[in-house]
Parts: structure tokens; C-alpha cells; sequence
């Protein structure tokens, strides 16, 4: 996503209907959701201080934006709001320094009295989150604001034509069943954040032992950069393969090849997840944990949640052998993912959410 240049902000008068963005930006490892959503926004005036692709640079960089940024926060937006009537802010902390109408996207709230107090701030007109139940949370601490509801969307433009065709025939073995995983980071106890449940695959991996002596025939894809612990764990492991980190068309298309995705976690955060919309786009059939954030499996015949392991397995095992049962999942599952594509999650937004409260 480009940026408008410095001496456009200090200088250019943009047109009354114009709606200023900041953050810190680098290209690959932005959040998912707003590298596919600014861009659609067609009224957005993005201004991004970008950092290096260098990955050693680049954690430099952010760490000192990121330990500065009341400073910058103050600066910029007291710069930008002497120009624009507007904001849009996905950082809590932006919102005292932007005196005109503000709308926040919060998809990864701490639920703190003081991101509740930003909230409340007379000039937010509204504010997103990814489930109905964030905005349960929020109401809990005495958040008063009009509120949207807008999920984690997938980008299926991001796919190249073919391409998921391609992969296919590349890497699926013949009658092989693939079941699969994708993150970011795939972490094991012991690795740095190794406790985060958004990354650990220890009870994955657990899973995956019982199901592979159930499903010889059966092989495991984990999407995502591994740690070298998980590296070490999943060596000489010819039923797992260990895909790495893609960029997003090509994570992507490697999903769109599982015959059956998991969703392996246990405590809902009371956010909705990419993953599962991922899934669910990508037409996958999807077996989770019965969470908030997996409802919609249940409710759109996507998939099928369960509460404890052994049910877990067991569901896995049944999609496994049965492919009428798979194929009714993912054809449920595309249907209802239509409307998790980013192209339609972005009009929508720009018609419910800006062009409502920042007009």
C-alpha cells in the first residue's frame, strides 16, 4: 500500500470527504486484516512510516517507533488533523490526539479500563470489532459508542490464476487425504512466545498421533514459519510437511488443497480468527473446538466443532474416509465464505461503517 509523502501532509488541503490513516507499515508482516482492508477504502489517505525489509533492521526500527509513538502520534495527527476533518485509526492511543470525528477498528482488543476510556471519547463516532461478543466485553466496561460487527475476512484475490490447480498436482501424492494447519509461527513449549496459543502446536501434534496411526494414508501440511524446535520434532517425519512461511496468494493456495483443516484451539479470546475464515473461503471442511469463534462452522454446515479430544479425532477420522460428507462440508463452506471475501467486507465497511460516521 502506498503512502502519501510528508510535504503532502504539511501542505496539500485534501478534499472535505478525505479520511487520514497512520501506522507503522512493512510489507509481508503487517496485520492480515488491514493489508487487505486500506486499500479497498477508497477514501482513505494513508500516511505509513514503512521499515526496512531487513529483518534485523526492521525489529530495530519497530521497536523504536514503537517506544516513541505517543510523540509521533502527537505530531502526526496534529499535523493531519489541522488538514482532515476525518480519521480512521486501527491504535486506540491515536484517538486524543485527532480533534475531529474519529472511527477506530479494534481487532485485537486488550479489554483494559483505559482502551475502554479511549472508546468513550467524545469525538469516536464508532468503533469495530471482529465478534459480537468483543462488544459484549466492552459494553461490560461501560463503553457507550455505537458499535459494527465486521469479521476477519480471507483475500482470495491474493491467489494467482490456476495456481491452486498447480500446487495440487505439485505436492498432493495420489490418494493421499491432507489434513492441514496454517499460522504464522508454528511454535512448541520451551520457543520464545511458545505459550501462545495463536502459535503453540504441541496439542496439534498430540492430535496428529493418534490420527496418523488411525489414517496411514492420511498426511499433515503445516503452513507457517517453524521454529527449529518444531524443525527438530517433525525431522524424518514423512507424514508431516513442513511448508514454511508463504506469501499470502501461495498460503493460500496451499489451503485450498486440505482435504480437511483444523482448528486446534482451546480458549476463546472473544476475537474472530483469519484462519477460520480462510477455511471457510477457501471452501475447506474444518474441524475445531467448540469456541465462539467456530460457531459459525456449526451454523453455515462448514465443518464440525467438538469439546474434547477424542471427539476431535474421531470427527477428523469420519471427513477422513467419507468424501461425500467432505465435499457437502466444502461446498457449504463456499458458500458461506462468499461473504468473507475481503472485496465484499470492504464494500460493505466503507458503506455501513465510513460513509455513516465519517461523512
Amino acid at each position: 500500500m502506498s503512502s502519501i509523502p510528508l510535504r503532502a501532509l504539511v501542505a496539500r488541503r485534501p478534499a472535505e470527504d478525505r479520511v487520514f490513516y497512520h501506522n507503522i507499515w512493512f510489507r509481508g508482516h503487517n496485520n492480515a486484516r488491514y493489508a487487505a482492508l486500506l486499500p479497498r477504502l477508497p477514501r482513505i489517505d494513508p500516511y505509513l512510516v514503512t521499515c526496512s525489509e531487513r529483518r534485523f533492521v526492521r525489529g530495530l526500527q519497530f521497536r523504536a517507533l514503537w517506544r516513541t509513538r505517543a510523540v509521533r502520534n502527537r505530531v502526526v495527527l496534529g499535523t493531519a488533523g489541522r488538514r482532515y476533518r476525518f480519521l480512521f485509526s486501527t491504535d486506540p492511543e491515536q484517538i486524543p490526539h485527532f480533534r475531529g470525528p474519529v472511527v477506530v477498528d479494534v481487532d485485537d482488543p486488550v479489554f483494559t479500563p483505559r482502551e475502554a476510556w479511549l472508546l468513550n471519547r467524545p469525538n469516536v463516532r464508532a468503533y469495530v470489532v471482529t465478534s459480537e461478543g468483543a462488544a459484549g466485553h466492552f459494553r461490560e466496561l461501560g463503553v457507550t459508542t455505537p458499535h459494527h460487527v465486521f469479521p476477519q475476512g480471507v483475500d482470495l484475490a491474493t491467489i494467482g490464476e490456476g495456481r491452486r490447480e498447480e500446487v495440487g498436482q505439485q505436492k498432493k501424492r495420489p490418494g493421499e487425504v491432507v489434513i492441514g494447519y496454517m499460522a504464522a509461527w508454528l511454535l512448541t513449549d520451551g520457543d520464545h512466545d511458545g505459550d501462545n496459543q495463536l502459535y503453540n502446536i504441541d496439542h496439534l501434534l498430540e492430535l496428529w498421533g493418534e490420527l496418523h496411526s488411525r489414517l496411514p494414508q492420511a498426511r499433515l501440511w503445516l503452513v507457517g514459519e517453524p521454529s527449529r524446535r518444531v524443525r527438530r520434532l517433525c525431522a524424518g517425519r514423512p507424514d508431516i510437511e513442513l511448508l514454511g512461511r508463504l506469501p499470502p496468494g501461495e498460503a493460500l493456495a496451499h489451503v485450498a488443497n486440505f482435504d480437511v483443516a483444523l482448528f486446534c484451539r482451546t480458549r476463546d479470546q472473544g476475537v474472530s480468527t483469519s484462519k477460520v475464515a480462510s477455511y471457510m473461503g477457501l471452501g475447506v471442511p474444518t474441524v475445531g473446538y467448540a469456541l465462539g469463534v467456530t460457531r459459525m462452522l456449526d451454523e453455515t454446515g462448514a465443518g464440525v466443532t467438538v469439546t474434547d479430544a477424542r471427539a476431535f479425532v474421531a470427527a477428523v477420522e469420519r471427513l477422513a474416509t467419507q468424501p461425500g460428507e467432505r465435499a457437502r462440508m466444502a461446498a457449504a463452506a463456499r458458500a458461506a465464505g462468499r461473504a468473507l471475501d475481503w472485496d465484499e467486507l470492504a464494500r460493505r465497511y466503507d458503506a455501513e461503517v465510513l460513509d455513516v460516521h465519517l461523512r
